[in-house]
């Protein structure tokens, strides 16, 4: 056992060999007459007596391997076997911790019962045990991961899921360009805006666009508006407004109405969303812009070499993302990106549904807006198949779909079969498409195939933009509708834990009726040798036939980068070679942090290109607590450019209005009341400002969300009770973690007794109102944090109590702590 002075500078390390006694009646008893160093008799009662309590029905949180996992009323029985009070764990509650009471009936241990029955955990399953911390009002279950059923880990109780607060806040990413040549000189802006607010459990969220350039007229659009609520009963999202609909088998659309779908989240086997991850090479200090449906998703400067974007936003879970590189010299490459749902799978037993009605409000300007309703139902037949249909219907066009996912020992793959009529300004036309989905990690070589995904169509099939479209154009046919499609992702890992490095390979080919089509292809090898990283990439893009103009090109890229010194933020130097169509460009560069404990990151370069001439630019970013900032300048052959980012949040909320880094759909708020400056463990640069309120950008919903404080620079004067909290947010919830703080001067009391003789070990100081504040250590004293400089604790050992005033003198700031004398009144 380890004894620590409260502030943590002078540690106390005493063994406790303690050997027990247990009596009759339950209780323990510790000898303690090995002690050697106590001033006087050893009093260990109130330190060392066990957790008890008298039994009776008490409302408990219920934890399950450290996690909440629920807060109920539990019966707490005298066991007469032992003669402890122990906790009755129904067979239901086993199941809400998580417990696989399928295996366990499997074995034999656990037979037909009653359904109230107290079970015997320990006795059920080796080396799991159930304690309760009264203090907490926790019931503490801990049971071996073997035991556990996959299914149920994480999973909360509902009746725990938190709306969070009051709320409104501005999420923005303000990205701004100045590039000036021997011609002209222009300025872009562009600002990104998810702004919300949240009254009850209602959330109210706009995504909406601002872009401007010199020379061009300003636009403004906004992506969605609507107002969402939780249907908990459904495990569902009611929605209402501009929003997307589904997309497990029909394309997304953009529409102003209603919809109700399923929310997996709320599952205890959510199936995580796929999020794409955008990979390019930039060949000086770049812009790059995502789009997704004609819609700007996010923008951002990156430096020369590849590039990784990896947390944007689609807006419809379909639409491929067009990525467009604009480099310093104002060339532009345009690639795009598949971006498709993954194969269709339902657990066995459940629904998956939604229900989608309302008027179709496209982003294009001079698109007819036809009243529409699109509906999706999934259902898990087994737990290796799952079955789809799906229905999308205007007055003019209607869609059936069917489908079929099946998980096989190979993967899992999805293959559903569409028939659509599309009449417009009285022609009819039908046809039909086919598509098949796989996905798959191979555990034994670490082979991921996050997505492969084919389709084929007949001409005569049209979506319903295809249908929407030529209703806009008076009847024309489209020309090119989509014939074959094939999308693969692949990331690939080397050897065992990565020591061979990894590939990735990223592949699309597009076919179109009566014209050609398009293809693209890019793969990369990245790995370390020793210090040194190194990535080799390619993309490939090339017009297949010969409608429009040719765009086919080749880039490669081969990156180093290794540091300069041994600590281990040491900046690093690299190297960037990269040729494409007749041009042939190589960087050198350094980057890495200012100090050793900053956040400031810079980036200085320079290179030559054979098409553009010599170049060199630097970057300067940082993150801090109120939000993310980066500037650059660039300048080359007829050309110099500037460019600065800022993205963050502000966040008004009942304790003040806070700014923060860019939030999430769900966050969270932590509070110390009246304490500035303190830090958030696992947050880089989040800290509480001037109202005690931090922004933690970031929470899951339905799961338990740790949020710790990082409380080693708080100084001696501060303590805080419990700098952990747990939160359960639901969908879009602004939550608060609140924790309890006091300030004060740290006091090492001498503790004394009427006759001047030091109070034995482990004695009690506590507050006149009967707070405990301290405990006395083998030398009889003690070390406590005081609020008041002057007033009377209460001294309690054994049997004996008594009261003791102390005055404090002035305060001495450069101490950690300051020593006086506590004695006892006669």
């Amino acid at each position: 056992m380890f004894l620590f002075k409260r502030d943590g500078l002078a540690p106390l390390l005493i063994a406790l060999g303690f050997t027990s006694l247990c009596q009759a009646d339950g209780d323990e008893q510790f000898n303690t007459s090995f002690l050697q160093g106590a001033a006087a008799d050893v009093d260990l009662h109130t330190l060392l007596a066990s957790s008890s309590v008298l039994p009776g029905t008490y409302r408990v949180d219920l934890y399950g391997n450290e996690t909440l996992v629920g807060r109920r009323d539990i019966d707490f029985h005298r066991n007469p076997q032992n003669g402890k009070v122990e906790a009755c764990l129904t067979l239901e509650m086993l199941q809400q911790v998580g417990v696989d009471i399928g295996a366990l009936q499997a074995s034999g241990k656990l037979v037909d019962t009653d359904s109230n029955a107290c079970l015997d955990l320990p006795a059920l399953i080796e080396h799991a045990s159930v304690r309760y911390d009264v203090p907490r009002l926790r019931l503490l279950v801990s049971v071996p991961q073997r035991a556990m059923q996959r299914g149920r880990r994480g999973y909360v109780d509902p009746a725990l899921w938190d709306e969070g607060v009051p709320a409104a806040f501005i999420n923005y990413q303000l990205s701004s360009n100045r590039n000036s040549t021997d011609a002209d000189t222009t300025l872009s802006n562009n600002l990104g805006l998810r702004n919300g607010i949240n009254l009850g459990a209602w959330r109210l969220r706009n995504e909406s666009n601002f872009n401007s350039s010199t020379d061009r007229p300003s636009t403004f659009k906004s992506n969605r508006t609507y107002l969402q609520h939780d249907v908990t009963a459904l495990k569902g999202q009611f929605s209402a407004g501009d929003i997307f609909s589904d997309t497990d088998l029909f394309d997304s659309v953009r529409y102003r109405g209603l919809k109700l779908a399923s929310d997996d989240g709320m599952r205890a086997d959510s199936e995580r969303g796929y999020a794409p991850i955008i990979r390019g090479i930039a060949q000086s200090s770049a812009t790059v812009e995502i789009r997704q449906n004609n819609y700007i998703l996010y923008t951002a400067n990156v430096p020369p070499g590849p590039f990784e974007i990896s947390d944007i936003y689609p807006s419809g879970s379909n639409g491929d993302l067009e990525v467009t590189v604009i480099e310093a010299d104002g060339r532009r490459r345009v690639t795009v990106q598949a971006f498709s749902s993954l194969p269709i799978m339902v657990r066995e037993g459940q629904l998956k549904y939604s229900l989608s009605a309302g008027q179709y409000n496209s982003n294009d300007d001079g698109q007819e807006k036809p009243q529409f309703v699109s509906s999706t139902l999934a259902y898990g037949i087994s737990s290796n198949l799952s079955g789809i249909v799906g229905v999308q219907a205007t007055q003019d066009f209607q869609a059936l779909s069917v489908g079929a996912g099946r998980n096989t020992s190979i993967g899992a793959v999805s293959l559903d079969m569409t028939h659509s009529v599309s009449r417009t300004f009285g022609q009819q036309v039908t046809g039909n498409s086919v598509r098949a989905l796989y996905a798959k990690t191979f555990t034994g070589t670490d082979t991921n195939f996050t997505l492969a995904a084919y389709r084929y169509s007949t001409e005569g099939y049209r979506t319903l933009a295809d249908h929407v479209e030529e209703l806009s154009n008076e009847g024309q046919k489209r020309n090119g509708n989509s014939k074959t499609r094939t999308d693969l992702t692949i990331n690939q890992s080397l050897g065992r834990n990565q020591q061979f490095g990894s590939v990735y390979v990223n592949a699309s080919d597009q076919r179109y009726w009566g014209r050609g089509g398009s293809q693209s292809l890019s793969a990369g090898y990245s790995n370390y040798w020793g210090d040194v990283s190194y990535n080799l990439s390619a993309t490939h893009t090339k017009d297949v036939g010969n409608y429009g103009a040719s765009n086919n090109d080749t880039l490669i890229n081969l990156s180093v980068s290794f540091p300069l010194g041994s600590k281990p933020r040491a900046p690093r130097a690299f190297m960037s070679a990269s040729t494409q169509k007749g041009s042939d460009t190589t960087q050198l560069g350094v980057n890495g942090y200012l100090t050793e404990n900053s956040d400031t990151y810079y980036s200085l370069q320079g290179g030559n290109s054979s098409t553009g001439g010599s170049t060199g630019s630097a970057n300067l970013s940082t993150r801090t607590s109120l939000m993310d900032i980066s500037g650059g300048y660039s300048q080359g052959r007829g050309y110099s450019a500037q460019n600065l980012n800022v993205a963050g949040s502000v966040v008004a909320h009942p304790g003040g209005i806070n700014l923060g880094q860019t939030v999430g759909e769900t966050f969270a708020l932590a509070h110390v009341d009246g304490v500035q400056g303190v830090k958030i463990g696992s947050f880089s640069g989040a800290k509480t400002g001037r109202n005690g309120y931090a922004v933690i950008p970031n929470a899951q919903p339905y799961r338990v969300n740790w949020i710790s404080l990082d409380t080693r620079d708080l100084g001696a004067d501060i303590e805080i009770d419990n700098a952990t909290q747990q939160v359960v947010p639901r969908r879009g919830a602004v939550v608060v973690a609140r924790y309890t703080s006091k300030s004060g001067r740290r006091v090492q009391f001498a503790l004394f007794d009427a006759h001047h003789q030091p109070i034995p070990f482990g004695a009690s100081l506590e507050s006149v109102a009967g707070k405990q504040i301290a405990m006395s250590d083998p030398s009889g004293k003690a070390l406590a944090l005081i609020e008041e400089d002057a007033g009377t604790l209460v001294i309690k050992w054994g049997d004996q109590h008594c009261q003791a005033p102390y005055t404090l003198g002035e305060r001495n700031k450069a101490l950690n702590y300051e020593q006086a004398a506590l004695t006892c009144l006669p």
